[in-house]
Parts: structure tokens; C-alpha cells; sequence
């Protein structure tokens, strides 16, 4: 039963004479303690960064400074072994659906004319279903050239961000055209995208009146290329011999210090307490711009250590206890039915591919270890069946025990030959699909100078209509 604002006040003003703790609270205050208690579900935020590698994070022993992840990381679950995709698109398709999106041909950063289906049913959808308020703040990724494709067309009730795989952080340009949009309406805008992102996702939770739990997705997309000069530097780098892993630390504790505002609007609030809240990398570093897996092989868009398993942290004050480590493997597609749990939501577990891994935030471990997971692009798999895990790149196929072999140094494909053949057919089995990923060079190339280097200070822009304008 909701409590109106008037019960609420007359509440609020009798708490204003008597305090447990032997203090005073103002009426603001206990209004807002009142109306939380209302809320048992909790509010959500998942907070998903864009090409932050293992090396990258202070509480992973980074030299770039990242002390509002650091505290998280010290106030929460830390989730060591967590998987993503080697590359952003299928991420963020597993973490909408639950599902594994090598099986509808999602297998690379999409390209603008494709979408993820609109079959399924998407993450915001369940959760608005079930009550929620449903906000997007950020990078889509999961299509543009249709509007039903959008992030408020597929169960946010409100989205601010952008649609493609990148932006110009100044002039939210997209391959020439404006992209930076709040629902239908293009938005022209002065400022840094992570400051305006950061900025919105604060706005939300001021504004949030604790009427409805909320769940809100926190798509940063830093520190993402292009490699651009941040606003106001906070750290001096100096020392650090490469440019690109100078501007790149920038950008990562300029992101930093944003999800500390955002984290501390959670404690102006009052609601910190009863806010789940995810930090993720979407995938590995990218090694050519100025990230680090640490000793990780390799980085963006390959299967080994360095491109999938990524930085993941998990606080609830109100629901989970302090656990230093969670060792259990964790994929993208678990979060889905394990956020579900969290939320006391009722799903049927056969609708997903991932599962709940509710008990390992609980308890730090796990018996759903058993399972066989595929994950990769089109050209770099890997099938993991903990703690083995094969993997096919080009003509390499390579067997690990990654409780014995982090790294990757040790080939066992001899000594286990029925184990890579059984696994091998995981990767043979799934039919082929005309792959939705994006062609021809990367990205990256757009914000290149004349001799092949980044240029950190280049501003792109407009050459066409916005993307949302010309959507169908």
C-alpha cells in the first residue's frame, strides 16, 4: 500500500520531536527515511564503462587513479572472474537479454543499419513490467536506423545519450551526423559527454520522488576513443612514456571522478543504502588506444583473458555483506536473471541463457560452475567449461586451466584431447548467421592525423542530418 504525501509530512513531523539515535531530524529527512522504507525493492544502477581494461583501475594495481572505483571495489563484491564479450555490441546485447547473442548473429560492433531483435524481450522491459521506473543514460549500440529499435522504444521509459558505437566527446558527432538525443528530440548541447552523462544520471536521482524502485543504465562511454583531451585534467601523468596511455589515464579518472558524483547523489539522497549497484567494462582494453589488460594476453576484440574478462564490482549495503572476492566465473548474460533475483522478480529460467549468480554476490561462491559457455566474435571464440577453457583464433585452438594458469602460458589441448574435442563442437554446432557487425576499417582511424597518430585536441564535424531525425 502507498503511503500519500500527506501521511508522509504528518509522519515527518512527529519524527521531527523524537530521534532513536538521540538526534533531530528535519522533516526533509525523515520523510525521505519514511518513504524508503515503502521501497523494499531496490533501485538499481548499472554502471557500464567502454574499453576499460584489467590494467586500468587502481584496485587492480593501475597507476591510473580511480579512487571512486577503489572504494567501491572496497565497499562491495569484487567479481574476479567476470566475462564479457571481447567487443561491445554482443556485451550489451547479453546484458539486455540474458541471452547469448552469438545466436542471432550479433558478433561484432553493429552496423547502423542492424538492431537487436525485436523479438525479444529486453532487460527494461522486465523491470518496468514488474514496477520499476526505467531510465537509460548513455551508449546504445543496439540499433539507430529504425526509432522502434531505440532505447526508449524497448522499455526505457526515458533514454538520454547516444545511439552508435562512439561520439566526438565534444561535438557528439557519429560518422558526420549529430548524435546526442533525449527520446525523439536531438539535443545541441555544450559540454564534455561524460560530464553531461554524469549530470543527467545525477539529475535523475535528485528528481527521484521514491514513489517507484528505479533501475537506471549508466552507458559511460569512456574511455572509449577517440582519444580526446579531457576538460580539466585532475592527475599529473607526466611520467607515463606514451601520449595515448596519457590522455587515455586522463579520460579514465576524469570518468572516475563522475561515478564518485554520481555515487555521492546516492548518499544526498538517502538512498545509497537500498541501490544495487554494478560497475562493468564492457570488454578487455584496446591495446591500440592506450589501455592495459595488466598480464592479461592480448585485448579488445580477441577471445583470450585480455579482451573478455574485465573489471566488475557489485555494492548493496541493504542486501549484500562485504566480500572481498567472488571467484566463480560470472558471464554478461547472468546478470540479467541474477538482478531479477536481487529485485525478488519471478522469471522463468529457461526464457535465458545465463543464470542467476545471486548466490555468489551473496556468498562469494557458487556450485553453477559446470555449465558450458561460448562467448567471442566472428573470428575469436572461446568455450569455457570452468575452470577449462578453449579457445579458436585464426588457426590457433588452445585448451587452459584457468585456475592454474591465469595467463594463458600453458597449452593442455595434448593432454586433454576428448575435453577439446567435446568442447570443440560447441563452437561447430551453432548454425551459421549473416553477421551483423559493422564492415571495413575501425573507427579509430576517423580521429587519426596524417601520420597515423591520434589528435587528441580534433573536434568533428557535422556533415549530415542527425541519426534520429533520419530514422524510420
Amino acid at each position: 500500500m502507498n503511503i500519500t504525501k500527506s501521511v508522509l509530512h504528518l509522519i515527518g513531523v512527529l519524527v521531527l520531536s523524537v530521534c532513536i539515535n538521540g538526534c533531530v531530524k528535519t522533516e526533509a529527512e525523515a520523510e525521505t527515511q519514511i518513504a524508503s522504507q515503502t521501497n523494499p525493492k531496490p533501485n538499481i544502477i548499472f554502471i557500464l564503462l567502454d574499453d576499460l581494461g584489467y590494467g586500468d583501475v587502481g584496485y587492480l594495481g593501475s597507476e591510473i587513479k580511480t579512487p571512486n572505483i577503489d572504494a567501491l571495489a572496497n565497499q562491495g563484491v569484487v567479481i574476479s572472474h567476470s566475462y564479457a564479450y571481447p567487443i561491445c555490441s554482443p556485451t550489451r546485447a547479453a546484458l539486455m537479454t540474458g541471452k547469448n547473442p552469438l545466436g542471432f548473429g550479433i558478433d561484432g560492433p553493429m552496423e547502423n543499419d542492424a538492431m537487436l531483435p525485436e523479438s525479444l524481450t529486453t532487460m527494461p522491459e522486465m523491470f518496468r513490467d514488474a514496477g520499476y521506473q526505467t531510465w537509460m543514460v548513455g551508449k546504445w549500440h543496439l540499433g539507430m536506423a529504425k526509432k522502434s529499435a531505440m532505447p526508449h522504444n524497448r522499455g526505457f521509459d526515458d533514454f538520454y545519450g547516444f545511439l552508435g558505437g562512439f561520439v566526438d566527446f565534444y561535438t557528439h558527432v557519429y560518422f558526420g551526423g549529430l548524435d546526442w538525443q533525449h527520446n525523439d528530440t536531438s539535443l545541441r548541447e555544450e559540454g564534455h559527454a561524460t560530464d553531461l552523462l554524469a549530470h543527467k544520471a545525477i539529475e535523475k536521482i535528485q528528481n527521484y520522488n521514491n514513489d517507484a524502485p528505479f533501475f537506471m543504465y549508466l552507458s559511460l562511454n569512456a574511455p572509449h576513443t577517440p582519444l580526446q583531451y579531457v576538460p580539466e585534467p585532475i592527475y599529473d601523468y607526466s611520467a607515463i612514456p606514451s601520449a595515448d596511455r596519457r590522455v587515455f589515464a586522463d579520460m579514465t579518472s576524469h570518468v572516475d571522478q563522475r561515478i564518485g558524483e554520481v555515487l555521492q547523489a546516492l548518499e544526498d539522497k538517502g538512498i545509497a543504502d537500498n541501490t544495487l549497484v554494478v560497475f562493468m567494462s564492457d570488454n578487455g582494453g584496446n591495446l591500440e588506444a592506450g589501455a592495459n589488460n595488466g598480464q592479461l594476453l592480448k585485448g579488445k576484440a580477441s577471445a583470450y583473458e585480455g579482451g573478455v574478462r574485465v573489471p566488475t564490482i557489485v555494492r548493496w549495503p541493504a542486501g549484500l555483506s562485504k566480500k572481498n572476492i567472488a571467484e566463480s566465473p560470472l558471464f554478461t548474460q547472468d546478470w540479467l536473471p541474477t538482478l531479477l533475483d536481487a529485485a525478488d522478480i519471478q522469471y522463468d529460467p529457461a526464457n535465458f541463457d545465463g543464470q542467476s549468480m545471486f548466490t555468489l554476490l551473496k556468498t562469494g561462491t557458487t556450485d553453477n560452475t559446470q555449465r558450458t559457455v561460448l562467448l567471442g566474435t566472428a573470428k575469436s571464440k572461446a568455450v569455457y567449461q570452468w575452470p577449462f577453457k578453449l579457445i579458436k583464433e585464426g588457426t590457433d585452438t588452445l585448451l587452459f586451466n584457468l585456475l592454474e594458469d591465469e595467463f594463458e602460458q600453458h597449452n593442455l589441448a595434448a593432454m586433454h584431447p576428448d575435453l577439446v574435442a567435446a568442447l570443440s563442437k560447441q563452437l561447430t554446432s551453432r548454425t551459421a548467421l549473416p553477421s551483423k557487425a559493422a564492415k571495413g576499417p575501425p573507427p579509430e582511424s576517423l580521429f587519426y592525423g596524417p601520420d597515423g597518430n591520434f589528435i587528441y585536441d580534433i573536434r568533428k564535424p557535422e556533415t549530415r542530418a542527425p541519426w534520429v531525425e533520419t530514422a524510420e
